[in-house]
């Protein structure tokens, strides 16, 4: 089953707003995968399917710039985020569904939920040196953005079957990072961290995504990589690492 809105029956105008990868949970299938302060328990009994929502290639970065022209807008990509996200929750609501928004970037009584599992487990991606998925076309130029838990009955989707990408890869990702962080074993969050609190180097850009041979053409825009480089600093704690802001497209 193709992982995108449209297939899942959802408004059109998602992919148009840059969310153009999307797969679907079975309520059971989600709470085994997050802790219980995210649960459809806890936030919505009623829920009967939970959709995953993901950004692949360049069209979230187009529709981020367009939105704030202004560069004033804080977290523009966040903003954007929920601002679409919310709208598919009303839009559900209004005909006659529950739902619930939540979001990659928030804590629940101090606690992430893991959204690269559970894009896993929607078939969005395979897992990666990177320590990213992998989309079959994007490669690592994937932003998992959103859940929704909604009451809706709907189709769900399964983890993609034989898509292995890194398997007989010469990895050159591993060689283009500076301390080797991408593994066989997993990604070395450790290394990458402390180089990063050390270095500029990695500021503004990851060599080693950028590296990788899946979805080349996909690669984000300068400044959106900003964007998303502050963000994974500020998940490592790197307090001095900063994008700047969008300017007008």
């Amino acid at each position: 089953m193709e992982r995108t809105p449209r297939s899942l029956g959802l408004p059109s105008d998602l992919e148009a707003a840059g969310f153009n990868v999307a797969g679907a949970l079975a309520s059971s299938t989600y709470d085994r995968l997050v802790p219980e302060d995210w649960s459809c328990a806890a936030l919505l009994p009623e829920a009967r399917r939970v959709l995953v929502l993901a950004c692949g290639g360049r069209r979230l970065g187009q529709c981020v710039l367009q939105a704030s022209a202004s560069g004033s807008e804080a977290d523009p990509v966040d903003r954007h985020t929920e601002r679409v996200v919310g709208a598919l929750a009303a839009a559900l609501e209004e005909r006659g569904a529950r739902a619930v928004a939540l979001y990659a970037t928030e804590r629940r009584r101090g606690t992430h939920a893991d959204f690269v599992g559970l894009a896993r487990a929607a078939g969005l991606g395979a897992p990666s040196r990177l320590g990213l998925l992998l989309h079959p076309r994007y490669g690592p130029w994937l932003s998992i953005r959103a859940v929704v838990l909604t009451s809706r009955h709907g189709s769900t989707t399964g983890a993609l079957e034989g898509f292995d990408p890194c398997s007989g890869c010469p990895a050159p990702c591993q060689v283009a990072c500076p301390v080797d962080a991408p593994g066989r074993a997993g990604f070395d969050v450790d290394a990458c961290a402390g180089f990063r609190r050390a270095h500029r180097t990695c500021r503004s850009s990851c060599a080693a995504r950028r590296a990788c041979p899946i979805g080349e053409v996909h690669a984000y825009a300068t400044r959106i990589e900003r964007l998303h480089m502050a963000a994974s600093a500020s998940w490592l704690g790197i307090a001095d690492e900063t994008a700047d802001p969008p300017a007008a497209s």
